[in-house]
């Protein structure tokens, strides 16, 4: 069994992980519900502003002072956040939505099983065939939540990017597929699978003692 400082430990983030998984799931329902009153039902005048990074091309030259010289600096490419104020079509607003309440909803679940593994570990028990389930579920989450983005990226760059228009900025499509979640992913998988496989032969030898 764990010590006192490693229980007090071990209860201070499940509270953590209680609290924000709550939090989280309020946040999410609250914007789920407001959509539904809203732009989708027209029900109150709640609107539902959308949100989209974006990347631009733009050409700006400065200076930079490093150890007393004066360096010219050129801007070549810049990213910001666009907001979309409502009313947004609802043929393109619930879809984008439903593709990030999805992300929230597996993060949200990744949340609840490291929350499972943190009490596995207080009772004394973390080596059990479940935490290498959890694992591996995790990981496939996360690829989850990478594919979700990776599609929501798609959606607004065909609905959205070609429609912006400014002044003295020229947008560019962009995905955001980042590589170093994928490998974690892909490595959480491999240690749940290495876990399960190790806690199932744990027990087959107690078994045989």
């Amino acid at each position: 069994m764990p010590g006192k400082s490693q229980l007090a430990f071990i209860k201070i983030v499940d509270w953590l992980l209680t609290g924000f998984t709550a939090l989280v799931a309020g946040y999410i329902s609250y914007r789920f519900i407001m959509l539904l009153v809203g732009p989708v039902l027209g029900i109150t005048d709640q609107t539902t502003k959308l949100y989209y990074p974006v990347q631009f091309h733009v050409d700006e030259e400065g200076m930079a002072l490093m150890s007393d010289q004066e360096l010219s600096v050129k801007l070549k490419h810049a990213k910001a956040i666009a907001i979309i104020e409502a009313p947004t079509p609802t043929g393109l607003l619930v879809p984008v939505k439903l593709i990030r309440f999805g992300m929230f909803g597996f993060i949200i679940w990744v949340m609840f099983l490291m929350r499972q593994i943190v009490r596995s570990v207080g009772k004394g028990q973390p080596f059990i065939p479940e935490n290498g389930e959890r694992l591996r579920w995790i990981g496939l989450s996360i690829l989850l939540i990478i594919g979700f983005d990776f599609f929501h990226d798609i959606l607004l760059n065909l609905f959205i990017t070609p429609r912006l228009t400014f002044d003295s900025i020229v947008f560019e499509t962009s995905n955001h597929f980042d590589f170093r979640f994928i490998l974690l992913g892909l490595v959480i998988l491999v240690i749940g699978e290495a876990f399960r496989i190790g806690a199932e032969m744990k027990k087959e030898q107690d078994l045989m003692i």
